[in-house]
Protein backbone atom coordinates (compact mmCIF):
# COMPACT_ATOMS: atom_id res chain seq x y z
CA UNK A 1 0.00 0.00 0.00
CA UNK A 2 1.38 3.12 -1.04
CA UNK A 3 1.48 6.24 0.88
CA UNK A 4 2.95 9.61 1.60
CA UNK A 5 4.73 10.99 4.60
CA UNK A 6 4.84 14.71 5.35
CA UNK A 7 7.96 15.55 7.76
CA UNK A 8 6.26 18.10 10.20
CA UNK A 9 8.86 20.20 12.33
CA UNK A 10 6.45 21.95 14.64
CA UNK A 11 7.98 24.89 16.38
CA UNK A 12 5.96 26.05 19.44
CA UNK A 13 6.33 29.55 20.45
CA UNK A 14 5.16 31.42 23.77
CA UNK A 15 4.97 34.75 24.98
CA UNK A 16 4.16 34.77 28.53
CA UNK A 17 2.01 37.61 30.04
CA UNK A 18 0.45 38.74 33.53
CA UNK A 19 2.28 40.21 36.36
CA UNK A 20 2.42 37.27 38.54
CA UNK A 21 5.32 34.85 39.13
CA UNK A 22 5.02 31.89 37.41
CA UNK A 23 6.86 29.04 38.09
CA UNK A 24 8.91 27.30 34.88
CA UNK A 25 7.09 25.49 32.59
CA UNK A 26 9.33 22.54 30.84
CA UNK A 27 7.81 20.17 28.17
CA UNK A 28 10.16 18.82 25.84
CA UNK A 29 8.06 16.62 23.06
CA UNK A 30 10.30 14.29 22.06
CA UNK A 31 10.28 10.99 20.05
CA UNK A 32 8.25 8.17 21.59
CA UNK A 33 10.80 5.83 20.21
CA UNK A 34 13.25 7.53 22.78
CA UNK A 35 11.51 5.69 26.42
CA UNK A 36 14.41 7.16 28.62
CA UNK A 37 13.18 11.13 27.37
CA UNK A 38 10.57 12.42 29.29
CA UNK A 39 7.84 15.18 29.05
CA UNK A 40 9.12 17.18 32.12
CA UNK A 41 6.60 19.20 34.18
CA UNK A 42 6.97 21.53 36.86
CA UNK A 43 4.13 22.34 38.73
CA UNK A 44 2.32 25.49 37.80
CA UNK A 45 0.35 28.21 39.95
CA UNK A 46 -0.89 29.98 37.49
CA UNK A 47 0.38 29.88 33.42
CA UNK A 48 -0.50 32.91 30.65
CA UNK A 49 0.43 31.53 27.12
CA UNK A 50 -0.03 33.24 23.68
CA UNK A 51 1.10 30.36 21.10
CA UNK A 52 1.55 30.58 17.70
CA UNK A 53 3.20 27.22 15.37
CA UNK A 54 5.02 27.45 12.59
CA UNK A 55 4.99 24.63 10.25
CA UNK A 56 7.15 23.56 7.44
CA UNK A 57 6.52 19.99 5.93
CA UNK A 58 8.95 18.44 3.58
CA UNK A 59 7.63 15.39 1.25
CA UNK A 60 8.47 11.64 1.68
CA UNK A 61 7.00 8.68 -0.07
CA UNK A 62 7.21 5.76 1.96
CA UNK A 63 6.00 1.79 1.22
CA UNK A 64 4.01 0.53 4.30
CA UNK A 65 4.78 -2.79 4.51
CA UNK A 66 2.65 -6.12 5.36
CA UNK A 67 1.63 -6.38 9.09
CA UNK A 68 4.30 -7.93 10.08
CA UNK A 69 6.17 -4.59 9.95
CA UNK A 70 4.01 -2.20 10.86
CA UNK A 71 4.91 0.66 13.06
CA UNK A 72 2.68 3.03 14.35
CA UNK A 73 4.74 6.78 13.34
CA UNK A 74 6.81 8.05 15.53
CA UNK A 75 5.87 11.81 15.36
CA UNK A 76 2.55 11.01 16.82
CA UNK A 77 1.64 10.50 20.74
CA UNK A 78 0.33 7.15 22.09
CA UNK A 79 -3.38 6.80 23.54
CA UNK A 80 -3.69 3.41 25.10
CA UNK A 81 -1.69 1.26 22.94
CA UNK A 82 2.46 1.30 21.78
CA UNK A 83 4.14 -0.45 19.34
CA UNK A 84 5.68 -2.95 22.26
CA UNK A 85 2.09 -3.24 23.12
CA UNK A 86 1.14 -4.43 19.94
CA UNK A 87 4.10 -6.55 19.00
CA UNK A 88 3.37 -8.36 22.29
CA UNK A 89 0.16 -9.30 21.10
CA UNK A 90 1.40 -10.26 17.74
CA UNK A 91 3.60 -12.57 19.20
CA UNK A 92 0.80 -14.07 21.75
CA UNK A 93 -1.87 -14.08 18.98
CA UNK A 94 0.80 -16.56 16.83
CA UNK A 95 0.60 -18.96 19.32
CA UNK A 96 -2.10 -21.07 20.44
CA UNK A 97 -5.39 -20.96 21.65
CA UNK A 98 -4.39 -23.12 24.32
CA UNK A 99 -1.64 -21.46 25.53
CA UNK A 100 -3.21 -17.67 25.28
CA UNK A 101 -6.70 -18.06 25.72
CA UNK A 102 -8.14 -14.92 26.14
CA UNK A 103 -5.82 -13.22 23.73
CA UNK A 104 -7.43 -15.23 21.06
CA UNK A 105 -11.28 -15.26 22.15
CA UNK A 106 -10.44 -11.39 22.37
CA UNK A 107 -9.49 -10.82 18.67
CA UNK A 108 -11.98 -12.65 17.61
CA UNK A 109 -14.69 -10.83 19.18
CA UNK A 110 -12.81 -7.56 18.09
CA UNK A 111 -12.35 -8.98 13.94
CA UNK A 112 -16.32 -9.52 14.89
CA UNK A 113 -16.94 -6.26 15.33
CA UNK A 114 -14.79 -4.71 12.91
CA UNK A 115 -16.50 -7.00 10.32
CA UNK A 116 -19.94 -5.69 11.58
CA UNK A 117 -18.88 -2.38 10.97
CA UNK A 118 -17.57 -2.41 7.67
CA UNK A 119 -20.41 -4.09 6.38
CA UNK A 120 -23.72 -2.51 8.04
CA UNK A 121 -22.24 1.06 9.44
CA UNK A 122 -22.29 4.00 7.17
CA UNK A 123 -22.18 7.98 7.60
CA UNK A 124 -25.57 8.32 5.96
CA UNK A 125 -26.82 5.76 9.37
CA UNK A 126 -24.81 7.68 11.69
CA UNK A 127 -23.66 11.31 10.74
CA UNK A 128 -21.50 13.31 11.81
CA UNK A 129 -22.92 15.56 14.66
CA UNK A 130 -22.19 19.41 14.57
CA UNK A 131 -25.34 20.29 16.97
CA UNK A 132 -25.03 21.40 20.44
CA UNK A 133 -27.49 18.78 22.36
CA UNK A 134 -25.85 16.09 24.57
CA UNK A 135 -28.99 12.92 23.75
CA UNK A 136 -28.28 13.66 20.07
CA UNK A 137 -24.67 13.73 20.25
CA UNK A 138 -24.08 10.05 22.30
CA UNK A 139 -26.02 7.45 20.15
CA UNK A 140 -24.22 9.09 16.41
CA UNK A 141 -20.72 9.04 18.46
CA UNK A 142 -21.37 5.48 20.14
CA UNK A 143 -22.44 3.64 16.81
CA UNK A 144 -20.34 5.08 14.84
CA UNK A 145 -16.86 7.33 15.66
CA UNK A 146 -16.04 5.15 18.17
CA UNK A 147 -16.32 1.57 16.83
CA UNK A 148 -13.77 2.32 14.41
CA UNK A 149 -11.49 0.93 16.77
CA UNK A 150 -12.04 -1.99 15.80
CA UNK A 151 -11.02 -1.99 12.31
CA UNK A 152 -8.27 0.14 12.75
CA UNK A 153 -6.81 -3.00 15.50
CA UNK A 154 -7.49 -4.92 12.30
CA UNK A 155 -5.57 -3.19 10.34
CA UNK A 156 -3.00 -2.79 12.26
CA UNK A 157 -2.82 -6.75 12.34
CA UNK A 158 -3.60 -8.12 9.52
CA UNK A 159 -3.42 -5.26 6.64
CA UNK A 160 -6.55 -4.93 5.46
CA UNK A 161 -6.84 -2.20 3.28
CA UNK A 162 -10.73 -1.80 3.00
CA UNK A 163 -10.80 -1.86 6.63
CA UNK A 164 -8.21 0.84 7.25
CA UNK A 165 -10.15 2.95 4.49
CA UNK A 166 -13.37 2.65 6.39
CA UNK A 167 -12.25 3.97 9.42
CA UNK A 168 -10.24 6.73 7.80
CA UNK A 169 -13.46 7.89 6.40
CA UNK A 170 -15.41 7.93 9.62
CA UNK A 171 -12.57 10.09 11.37
CA UNK A 172 -11.95 12.44 8.38
CA UNK A 173 -15.33 13.06 7.89
CA UNK A 174 -16.04 14.00 11.82
CA UNK A 175 -12.98 16.07 11.31
CA UNK A 176 -13.86 17.78 8.15
CA UNK A 177 -17.03 19.57 9.51
CA UNK A 178 -15.30 19.41 13.48
CA UNK A 179 -17.86 16.90 15.11
CA UNK A 180 -18.87 17.46 18.57
CA UNK A 181 -16.86 20.94 18.89
CA UNK A 182 -20.25 22.63 19.62
CA UNK A 183 -21.87 20.19 22.04
CA UNK A 184 -23.63 21.95 25.35
CA UNK A 185 -22.70 25.56 23.57
CA UNK A 186 -26.53 26.36 23.36
CA UNK A 187 -28.09 23.72 26.02
CA UNK A 188 -27.33 25.65 29.17
CA UNK A 189 -28.05 22.20 31.23
CA UNK A 190 -25.94 20.05 28.86
CA UNK A 191 -22.48 21.98 28.98
CA UNK A 192 -21.36 20.61 32.69
CA UNK A 193 -22.18 16.57 30.77
CA UNK A 194 -20.72 17.67 27.42
CA UNK A 195 -17.06 17.08 28.27
CA UNK A 196 -18.25 13.72 29.78
CA UNK A 197 -19.96 12.74 26.79
CA UNK A 198 -16.96 14.00 23.99
CA UNK A 199 -13.77 12.26 26.57
CA UNK A 200 -15.80 8.66 27.38
CA UNK A 201 -15.53 8.17 23.55
CA UNK A 202 -12.30 10.38 22.69
CA UNK A 203 -9.35 7.52 23.88
CA UNK A 204 -10.84 4.97 21.14
CA UNK A 205 -11.38 6.84 18.16
CA UNK A 206 -8.48 9.00 19.05
CA UNK A 207 -6.67 5.40 19.28
CA UNK A 208 -8.01 4.38 16.12
CA UNK A 209 -6.53 7.33 14.54
CA UNK A 210 -3.08 6.49 15.93
CA UNK A 211 -3.40 2.55 14.14
CA UNK A 212 -4.72 3.76 11.08
CA UNK A 213 -2.44 7.36 10.59
CA UNK A 214 0.45 5.38 8.47
CA UNK A 215 -2.32 5.36 5.86
CA UNK A 216 -2.97 8.73 5.93
CA UNK A 217 -1.28 11.88 4.68
CA UNK A 218 -0.01 14.62 6.60
CA UNK A 219 -2.40 17.38 5.45
CA UNK A 220 -5.18 14.54 6.88
CA UNK A 221 -3.37 13.84 9.76
CA UNK A 222 -3.09 17.85 10.76
CA UNK A 223 -6.66 18.30 10.26
CA UNK A 224 -7.42 15.56 12.86
CA UNK A 225 -4.52 17.05 15.09
CA UNK A 226 -6.61 19.99 14.52
CA UNK A 227 -10.11 18.89 15.91
CA UNK A 228 -8.95 16.81 18.06
CA UNK A 229 -7.59 20.49 20.60
CA UNK A 230 -10.79 21.94 19.34
CA UNK A 231 -12.57 18.79 21.25
CA UNK A 232 -10.21 19.30 24.00
CA UNK A 233 -11.00 22.58 24.76
CA UNK A 234 -14.36 22.37 24.50
CA UNK A 235 -14.09 19.84 27.45
CA UNK A 236 -12.09 22.74 29.48
CA UNK A 237 -15.02 24.85 28.95
CA UNK A 238 -16.98 21.81 30.30
CA UNK A 239 -14.81 21.23 33.25
CA UNK A 240 -14.89 25.03 33.87
CA UNK A 241 -18.96 25.24 33.76
CA UNK A 242 -18.43 22.97 37.26
CA UNK A 243 -16.86 25.86 39.05
CA UNK A 244 -20.30 26.87 40.44
CA UNK A 245 -21.22 23.11 41.58
CA UNK A 246 -17.99 22.50 43.24
CA UNK A 247 -18.88 23.17 46.90
CA UNK A 248 -21.12 21.14 46.65
CA UNK A 249 -20.21 18.18 44.22
CA UNK A 250 -16.60 17.51 44.77
CA UNK A 251 -14.54 15.41 42.44
CA UNK A 252 -16.69 13.22 40.76
CA UNK A 253 -16.48 11.15 37.89
CA UNK A 254 -17.13 14.06 35.00
CA UNK A 255 -14.34 15.62 36.21
CA UNK A 256 -11.59 12.99 36.01
CA UNK A 257 -13.07 11.78 32.16
CA UNK A 258 -12.40 15.83 31.57
CA UNK A 259 -8.84 15.03 32.39
CA UNK A 260 -8.83 11.94 30.08
CA UNK A 261 -10.02 13.84 27.46
CA UNK A 262 -7.89 16.85 27.99
CA UNK A 263 -4.40 15.03 28.23
CA UNK A 264 -5.20 13.20 24.88
CA UNK A 265 -6.11 16.54 22.90
CA UNK A 266 -3.44 18.78 24.32
CA UNK A 267 -0.95 15.83 23.81
CA UNK A 268 -2.04 15.79 19.72
CA UNK A 269 -1.86 19.38 19.13
CA UNK A 270 0.90 20.00 21.41
CA UNK A 271 -0.67 22.41 23.73
CA UNK A 272 1.27 23.17 26.48
CA UNK A 273 -1.72 25.43 28.42
CA UNK A 274 -4.22 23.12 27.82
CA UNK A 275 -1.67 20.42 29.53
CA UNK A 276 -0.80 22.51 32.30
CA UNK A 277 -4.48 23.22 33.34
CA UNK A 278 -5.39 19.31 33.40
CA UNK A 279 -2.13 18.42 35.32
CA UNK A 280 -1.94 21.28 37.79
CA UNK A 281 -4.75 23.71 37.02
CA UNK A 282 -6.50 24.94 39.93
CA UNK A 283 -10.14 23.16 39.11
CA UNK A 284 -9.59 19.48 39.71
CA UNK A 285 -7.21 19.02 37.72
CA UNK A 286 -5.53 15.63 37.72
CA UNK A 287 -3.59 15.22 41.13
CA UNK A 288 -5.40 16.94 42.84
CA UNK A 289 -8.41 14.89 41.71
CA UNK A 290 -6.17 11.61 43.00
CA UNK A 291 -5.27 13.64 46.29
CA UNK A 292 -9.04 14.25 47.24
CA UNK A 293 -11.22 12.12 45.30
CA UNK A 294 -9.41 9.02 46.89
CA UNK A 295 -9.68 8.38 50.74
CA UNK A 296 -6.70 7.77 52.06
CA UNK A 297 -6.17 7.57 55.99
CA UNK A 298 -2.59 9.12 55.68
CA UNK A 299 -3.56 12.10 53.28
CA UNK A 300 -4.45 14.67 55.65
CA UNK A 301 -4.50 17.26 52.70
CA UNK A 302 -7.88 15.90 51.57
CA UNK A 303 -10.11 18.50 51.47
CA UNK A 304 -12.78 16.75 52.63
CA UNK A 305 -11.04 15.53 55.77
CA UNK A 306 -9.16 19.14 56.67
CA UNK A 307 -9.95 19.73 60.29
CA UNK A 308 -11.08 15.73 60.68
CA UNK A 309 -10.64 13.16 62.27
CA UNK A 310 -11.37 9.32 60.42
CA UNK A 311 -14.27 8.29 63.03
CA UNK A 312 -16.45 10.11 60.34
CA UNK A 313 -15.67 7.30 58.03
CA UNK A 314 -16.48 3.72 58.41
CA UNK A 315 -13.70 1.41 58.76
CA UNK A 316 -13.80 -0.30 55.40
CA UNK A 317 -13.96 3.27 53.35
CA UNK A 318 -10.89 4.62 55.62
CA UNK A 319 -8.44 3.50 52.72
CA UNK A 320 -8.54 3.75 49.32
CA UNK A 321 -12.70 4.32 48.44
CA UNK A 322 -13.43 6.80 45.64
CA UNK A 323 -15.70 9.43 46.39
CA UNK A 324 -18.25 10.31 43.84
CA UNK A 325 -21.23 13.13 44.63
CA UNK A 326 -23.33 9.75 44.21
CA UNK A 327 -22.03 8.35 46.71
CA UNK A 328 -21.04 10.33 49.63
CA UNK A 329 -23.17 13.24 49.44
CA UNK A 330 -20.61 15.88 50.57
CA UNK A 331 -23.17 19.25 49.96
CA UNK A 332 -23.46 21.15 53.16
CA UNK A 333 -26.74 19.49 54.91
CA UNK A 334 -25.18 15.97 54.68
CA UNK A 335 -21.46 16.50 55.47
CA UNK A 336 -21.60 16.10 59.17
CA UNK A 337 -23.83 12.66 58.48
CA UNK A 338 -22.64 11.78 54.62
CA UNK A 339 -23.13 7.71 55.70
CA UNK A 340 -26.95 7.97 56.98
CA UNK A 341 -28.41 6.39 54.15
CA UNK A 342 -32.01 6.74 55.98
CA UNK A 343 -31.41 9.85 56.59
CA UNK A 344 -31.02 10.91 52.76
CA UNK A 345 -33.08 8.47 51.34
CA UNK A 346 -35.75 9.27 49.15
CA UNK A 347 -33.87 12.52 47.77
CA UNK A 348 -29.73 12.41 46.26
CA UNK A 349 -29.58 8.74 47.01
CA UNK A 350 -32.55 6.81 45.83
CA UNK A 351 -30.81 5.84 42.36
CA UNK A 352 -28.06 3.65 44.36
CA UNK A 353 -25.34 3.92 41.70
CA UNK A 354 -22.41 4.60 43.92
CA UNK A 355 -20.44 1.76 43.61
CA UNK A 356 -20.47 2.39 39.93
CA UNK A 357 -19.91 6.07 39.62
CA UNK A 358 -16.84 5.22 42.18
CA UNK A 359 -15.64 2.82 40.17
CA UNK A 360 -16.15 5.34 36.63
CA UNK A 361 -14.50 7.62 38.65
CA UNK A 362 -11.39 5.43 39.29
CA UNK A 363 -11.51 4.35 35.52
CA UNK A 364 -11.05 7.32 34.03
CA UNK A 365 -8.26 8.09 36.64
CA UNK A 366 -5.95 5.00 35.65
CA UNK A 367 -6.50 5.73 31.88
CA UNK A 368 -5.19 9.03 32.30
CA UNK A 369 -2.19 7.99 34.24
CA UNK A 370 -1.69 4.76 31.63
CA UNK A 371 -2.04 7.63 28.79
CA UNK A 372 0.54 9.71 30.43
CA UNK A 373 2.92 6.77 31.53
CA UNK A 374 3.10 5.54 27.57
CA UNK A 375 3.80 9.09 26.47
CA UNK A 376 6.48 9.68 29.10
CA UNK A 377 4.92 12.75 31.11
CA UNK A 378 5.77 12.80 34.43
CA UNK A 379 5.11 15.29 37.76
CA UNK A 380 8.34 17.40 38.57
CA UNK A 381 10.43 14.99 36.33
CA UNK A 382 9.96 11.69 38.11
CA UNK A 383 6.66 11.54 39.97
CA UNK A 384 4.34 9.15 37.26
CA UNK A 385 0.79 9.99 36.96
CA UNK A 386 -0.04 6.23 38.86
CA UNK A 387 2.05 6.49 41.89
CA UNK A 388 0.66 10.20 42.77
CA UNK A 389 -0.12 10.14 46.59
CA UNK A 390 1.40 7.08 48.34
CA UNK A 391 0.28 5.37 45.55
CA UNK A 392 -3.81 6.08 46.32
CA UNK A 393 -4.71 4.59 42.68
CA UNK A 394 -3.07 0.90 43.89
CA UNK A 395 -5.24 1.48 47.06
CA UNK A 396 -8.37 2.25 45.38
CA UNK A 397 -7.55 -0.80 43.10
CA UNK A 398 -7.47 -3.25 45.97
CA UNK A 399 -10.40 -1.69 47.98
CA UNK A 400 -12.64 -2.42 44.59
CA UNK A 401 -10.73 -5.58 44.01
CA UNK A 402 -12.11 -7.38 46.78
CA UNK A 403 -15.69 -6.74 45.81
CA UNK A 404 -15.01 -8.19 42.41
CA UNK A 405 -13.80 -11.63 44.36
CA UNK A 406 -16.49 -11.79 46.78
CA UNK A 407 -19.38 -10.84 44.68
CA UNK A 408 -18.26 -12.20 41.24
CA UNK A 409 -20.12 -12.19 37.82
CA UNK A 410 -22.89 -15.38 37.49
CA UNK A 411 -23.07 -15.49 41.65
CA UNK A 412 -26.64 -16.57 42.29
CA UNK A 413 -27.34 -16.69 45.70
CA UNK A 414 -27.96 -13.04 46.17
CA UNK A 415 -30.38 -11.97 48.93
CA UNK A 416 -33.45 -9.57 48.19
CA UNK A 417 -32.57 -5.92 49.28
CA UNK A 418 -35.62 -6.22 51.47
CA UNK A 419 -33.72 -8.71 53.39
CA UNK A 420 -30.95 -6.62 54.20
CA UNK A 421 -30.07 -4.28 56.72
CA UNK A 422 -27.59 -1.41 56.68
CA UNK A 423 -24.39 -2.11 58.41
CA UNK A 424 -21.24 0.13 59.13
CA UNK A 425 -19.54 -3.05 59.74
CA UNK A 426 -16.47 -4.14 57.58
CA UNK A 427 -19.08 -6.14 54.68
CA UNK A 428 -19.18 -9.96 55.04
CA UNK A 429 -19.35 -10.77 51.31
CA UNK A 430 -23.60 -10.69 51.86
CA UNK A 431 -25.01 -10.04 48.00
CA UNK A 432 -26.06 -7.56 47.64
CA UNK A 433 -24.02 -5.31 48.97
CA UNK A 434 -25.09 -4.43 53.16
CA UNK A 435 -23.07 -2.15 54.46
CA UNK A 436 -22.81 1.46 53.92
CA UNK A 437 -22.48 3.65 51.70
CA UNK A 438 -23.37 0.89 48.80
CA UNK A 439 -26.20 -0.71 50.35
CA UNK A 440 -28.01 -2.64 48.18
CA UNK A 441 -25.69 -2.32 45.07
CA UNK A 442 -23.75 -5.00 42.94
CA UNK A 443 -19.97 -4.55 41.82
CA UNK A 444 -19.84 -2.85 38.70
CA UNK A 445 -18.14 -6.22 36.65
CA UNK A 446 -18.04 -3.78 33.29
CA UNK A 447 -15.32 -2.60 34.34
CA UNK A 448 -13.19 -5.85 35.19
CA UNK A 449 -11.00 -5.52 32.52
CA UNK A 450 -9.53 -2.14 34.48
CA UNK A 451 -7.47 -4.95 36.46
CA UNK A 452 -5.79 -6.31 32.87
CA UNK A 453 -4.34 -2.72 32.87
CA UNK A 454 -3.20 -2.52 36.81
CA UNK A 455 -1.02 -5.46 35.96
CA UNK A 456 1.52 -3.57 34.48
CA UNK A 457 1.22 -0.57 36.90
CA UNK A 458 1.32 -2.98 40.53
CA UNK A 459 2.96 -6.57 40.11
CA UNK A 460 3.17 -7.04 43.77
CA UNK A 461 -0.72 -7.36 43.21
CA UNK A 462 -0.48 -9.01 40.49
CA UNK A 463 -1.82 -12.60 41.78
CA UNK A 464 -4.59 -10.00 43.66
CA UNK A 465 -5.68 -9.04 40.00
CA UNK A 466 -5.42 -12.67 38.68
CA UNK A 467 -8.04 -13.89 41.05
CA UNK A 468 -10.45 -11.04 40.00
CA UNK A 469 -9.60 -11.69 36.41
CA UNK A 470 -10.62 -15.46 37.07
CA UNK A 471 -13.80 -14.89 38.91
CA UNK A 472 -15.34 -12.95 36.37
CA UNK A 473 -13.67 -14.07 33.15
CA UNK A 474 -17.17 -13.53 31.18
CA UNK A 475 -17.14 -10.10 32.11
CA UNK A 476 -13.73 -9.66 29.85
CA UNK A 477 -15.50 -10.40 26.51
CA UNK A 478 -18.66 -9.02 26.46
CA UNK A 479 -21.56 -10.05 24.67
CA UNK A 480 -22.72 -7.89 21.79
CA UNK A 481 -25.52 -5.51 24.14
CA UNK A 482 -23.32 -4.35 26.40
CA UNK A 483 -23.77 -1.01 27.38
CA UNK A 484 -23.09 1.78 25.24
CA UNK A 485 -21.40 3.64 28.20
CA UNK A 486 -19.10 0.72 28.73
CA UNK A 487 -15.64 0.74 27.83
CA UNK A 488 -14.39 -1.31 24.62
CA UNK A 489 -13.91 -4.52 27.70
CA UNK A 490 -12.06 -7.06 24.66
CA UNK A 491 -10.11 -4.57 23.41
CA UNK A 492 -7.92 -4.12 26.39
CA UNK A 493 -8.59 -8.05 27.52
CA UNK A 494 -6.42 -9.02 24.08
CA UNK A 495 -3.63 -6.45 24.89
CA UNK A 496 -3.53 -6.61 28.85
CA UNK A 497 -5.15 -9.81 30.08
CA UNK A 498 -2.25 -12.45 29.57
CA UNK A 499 1.30 -11.78 29.22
Amino acid sequence: MKISRWVWFVVLLFSFGGTQAVETLSLEWQSQKVPEERYRFNLVSEVHLNSSVEVVSQNVDAEVEKSSSYQLPDDLPNVFLNQELIDTAKKRLSQSPEKYPLTHKAYRDIKARAKDFYENVSLSDVPVYTGTNRDEYRPLVHNGLAKTLYPAIVCAFEDKEEYCQKAIDFILAWADIKGGVRLGDREKNDLPGSGLDISRYFFRYAQAFHLVSPYMSEDEKMKVRKWFLELGYQIKKSHESWRGNLSIEGPNNHHSWHNEGMIIASLYGRDNRLLSSMMDGEWWSYQHIVRDAIYEQDNPNNIFRIGRDFSHLPIQARTGEVYDRHRSLPHLPAREDIYNRHKWWRKNVDQRHGFTYSMFNLEALVLTAHIAQLNNLYYDRQQSFIDLHQKSIKNALRFYGRYYIDYPSGRTDCLSITNVEPSTEPYDAQCPISYEPYFGEYPTRNITYLFTLAQKYYPEDKSFYKRILSANQQELIPGSNFHPLHAPASVFTFFFAEE
